[in-house]
């Protein structure tokens, strides 16, 4: 008999915590979460390789890894700082791309670096801008895989230095560039081993 009264007041203390413990959070105000804020994947000190049909296009070194896909559309946020490297179809490294913010938009293939972006080609040609595009999926020798209409400084490998003030677009090789509204100071001596300047407007030029 002393048992079952012991049981029935603590069954009594637990309807009367509930109780109020319901009362309570039905007095607190209830917080919005933003879903497509949160993302489905969190990873720190990643070193990744990322493949196109099959081959092995570049290597990816980040501090923090966030990917989204909440609305169906993935993409990878990398906020704390990013460096890649290019391969040929043979795994030789034929350019690096640093940054301090980076997005990579899986579908599209495309990249968005950001904040002290430091692209080398494999001639050691370098360009410094504050943002920069990097679509994948363009042709090998089309004019559109790098871009940015963002001031550029474009560094040779002889020396010589010129700027966009409004850009640039240039091939997969960064070989074949083109400047908006340039200005700089070239080598303009034409050998076998210096590049050929075209002037194609006012606006532009291009380094076959």
């Amino acid at each position: 008999m002393v048992l079952q009264t012991k049981s029935a007041v603590i069954l009594l203390l637990i309807c009367c915590i509930v109780t109020i413990s319901c009362n309570n959070n039905k007095n607190m105000p209830l917080v919005p979460v933003d879903i497509d804020s949160i993302p489905t994947v969190h990873t720190e000190d990643v070193v990744m390789l990322i493949s196109d049909s099959g081959t092995i296009c570049c290597r990816v070194e980040a501090k923090c890894w966030d990917v989204f896909s909440n609305k169906g559309d993935s993409y990878t946020y990398l906020p704390e700082g990013v460096y890649v490297e290019r391969f040929d179809s043979l795994l030789h490294i034929i350019g690096t791309i640093a940054a301090d913010t980076a997005y990579y938009f899986e579908k599209k293939e495309l990249w968005q670096a950001i904040g002290n972006v430091v692209v080398k080609n494999m001639e050691g040609r370098v360009f410094e801008t504050s943002e920069l595009f990097w679509n994948q999926k363009a042709p090998s020798n089309a004019v559109n895989a790098f871009y940015t209409d963002k001031p550029v400084k474009i560094t040779e490998p002889d020396g010589g230095v010129s700027y966009g003030r409004n850009g640039f677009k240039a091939d997969q090789s960064l070989n074949i560039i083109r400047l908006f509204s340039m200005a700089g100071d070239f080598n303009m001596e034409e050998s076998a081993d210096t590049l050929r300047r075209d002037t194609i407007n006012t606006d532009s030029i291009q380094l076959p």
